[in-house]
């Protein structure tokens, strides 16, 4: 009996088979799951004569991404009692590869085609806490954009992204929109860049807004107005000159005061 299993064929499995990752935190760094097969019992695997008391549990899974190598690829590690797609090569059970995710009953995709009446408007890359990268062709309302958003929470992901929590970053071309916006999750502090109406706003509404170099901030335009509700102050450490090619005016409403060691008017 004992010669008769050492000559069996090792455990075969052709075609591909479903399974749920029991464990993703691979001892070796290589990326890879284990996973279990409600549906084989231990036994038929071993080829003992054991209890069937859990479920078959398969070596270390790699994962097929579509792209990988050394210090680079597509980082995407299922969570353990996700749903997974389980190939083998040549059919041995003892090596195993998982070739993809599967949603289910319990674990559902996070927009609706039917809500969409079947236009399929939205595409999107959802991490576990709501971190999304959003893809909307929504032509019908003229709604097309790019959307970097995080914290978006379950059944916010069809909503605009002002009405969601979360940092986000939108390219947009929806209709007559032709802008890029950056917005904080409490939208008072943004940049956006319209290039229809061929304008940059940059607001801080509560707080303050710092611009530093370590060497030289250089502005140049054709018109340059600096309004303060309060106060305008201009401080250097050495030298602070400022020229006019053509007239210049000082005005003040009520005292000025000018001070130093030396003053020449010329």
């Amino acid at each position: 009996m004992i010669l008769e299993r050492a000559k069996r064929e090792p455990f075969k499995v052709q075609g591909v088979v479903i399974g749920i990752v029991v464990d993703n935190k691979d001892p070796d760094g290589h990326y890879r799951v284990k996973v279990k097969f409600p549906w084989v019992l231990e036994s038929d695997a071993k080829y003992t004569d054991a209890k069937d008391d859990e479920d078959f549990r398969t070596t270390w899974c790699r994962i097929a991404t579509f792209m990988a190598g050394k210090d680079r690829g597509a980082f995407w590690l299922p969570e353990v009692d996700d749903e997974v797609l389980i190939a083998f090569e040549h059919g041995d059970v003892r090596r195993p590869f998982m070739i993809g995710a599967l949603w289910n009953g319990v674990d559902t995709p996070i927009h609706a085609n039917q809500e969409q009446n079947g236009k399929n408007w939205f595409r999107s890359i959802r991490s576990r806490s709501g971190h999304m990268l959003q893809f909307v062709d929504k032509k019908d309302d003229k709604t097309e954009r790019i959307v970097l958003q995080t914290l978006v929470q379950p059944k916010d992901e069809e909503k605009d992204p002002k009405q969601r929590d979360g940092h986000w970053i939108a390219l947009d071309q929806s209709g007559s929109v032709d802008q890029i916006e950056i917005y904080d999750h409490t939208q008072e502090h943004y940049i956006l860049i319209d290039t229809k109406s061929k304008k940059i706003t940059i607001e801080c509404k509560t707080g303050d807004m710092l611009i530093k170099a370590e060497k030289t901030i250089t502005m140049e335009c054709k018109d340059l107005v600096v309004k303060a509700s309060s106060t305008i102050k201009q401080e250097s450490g050495s030298s602070t000159e400022t020229k006019a090619g053509s007239t210049m005016d000082i005005k003040s409403s009520s005292t000025m005061t000018l001070k130093g060691s030396t003053i020449n008017l010329n």
